[in-house]
């Protein structure tokens, strides 16, 4: 009788664990996720990658095709600590045309020049071409100093961001992204064009040729100044007569990369910390030099600027 009860036991059990086993290409499609975000993140060597996988798998035992793993897959990326990745699902609906917010120039005095460096999403030579046109268009006039106004900037391309400001910050290595593995791999400027180490990511042919790279310099950044932004603002660290004002960035100091899953899906993942020019990482929020309201950063800005150029006489 004993024997009998056991051997219903077991296979209640086994009928158990077949009717709640999560099928096979959607195990398949959690572990293509999961070797991602193991091989990549840029937090892969401080994570127990057994402990981390028999939690997402647990999450997901319920999943009977890839779409039930969404969930699951958000909740994954999300706890890798870097607050900048991201799934997004093929079947999210598309928020593009969702108003992005305007930023306006601010009013500064004659004698200051004035940038704002807003997000950059969209035609990207255009971009370059309306913030150098404004840089040439200033330099004409006898200034003491310049703003870059990188309050706002919360995203998008990097990479026509440094471009529009070359004059400004000049030629040579401007940072880096460093991987879990500590290995560093240089944004570098060079005359129109836009490195990752030696590879080009970007070129543009301007028709006049501007350095701006002694003028004195003051940056504002806010909350809102995040990922791009944040690059922006690693990059003009340790530029020499410079200054930066307002409040800690937002964060997320990181580079992502965007992975498409078998499905169309996408993973954004962060697999680098920014570094400045001097090797420095960084990977959360970067405090200015001057922490200052956000109504009281340009005016600060000015000031300093005025003051330097008076005892640079």
């Amino acid at each position: 009788m004993k024997t009998l009860f056991w051997i219903i036991s077991m296979l209640t059990f086994l009928s158990c664990q077949t009717k709640n086993a999560i099928p096979k290409k959607t195990l398949e499609y959690l572990n293509e996720a999961m070797d991602l975000l193991e091989e990549k993140s840029v937090h892969r060597n401080k994570i127990d990658w057994k402990t981390f996988r028999a939690n997402i798998l647990k999450k997901a035992k319920q999943a009977k095709n890839i779409e039930d793993t969404y969930t699951t897959l958000s909740y994954a990326v999300s706890t890798l600590g870097d607050n900048h990745s991201y799934f997004k699902p093929v079947n999210e609906t598309n928020t593009a045309n969702k108003p992005l917010p305007v930023l306006s120039d601010e009013v500064t005095p004659g004698d200051i020049g004035y940038i704002r460096v807003p997000f950059c999403i969209g035609r990207q030579d255009d971009y370059v071409s309306t913030i150098r046109t404004k840089l040439k268009e200033q330099s004409r006039k006898k200034l003491k100093g310049w703003i870059i106004d990188l309050r706002g900037n919360f995203w998008g391309n990097m990479w026509p961001m440094l471009l529009s400001i070359e004059p400004l910050i000049g030629n040579g290595v401007m940072g880096y992204f460093v991987d879990a593995n500590n290995k560093y791999q240089a944004w570098k400027l060079d005359k129109g064009k836009v490195y990752i180490d030696d590879e080009l990511v970007m070129a543009f042919k301007f028709d006049e040729e501007l350095d701006l790279s002694n003028q004195f310099l003051a940056i504002l950044t806010d909350h809102k100044t995040a990922s791009s932004g944040e690059a922006i603002t690693v990059a003009l660290k340790s530029r020499k007569r410079s200054k930066s004002f307002g409040n800690p960035t937002y964060g997320v100091s990181t580079g992502c990369v965007a992975h498409r899953l078998s499905d169309g899906s996408i993973i954004n993942l962060a697999e680098s910390v920014f570094a400045d020019r001097t090797k420095k990482k960084y990977g959360l929020s970067i405090t200015p030099d001057v922490i200052v309201n956000q109504t009281a950063a340009l005016k600060a800005g000015i000031d300093w600027i005025y003051k330097m150029h008076k005892s640079a006489r």
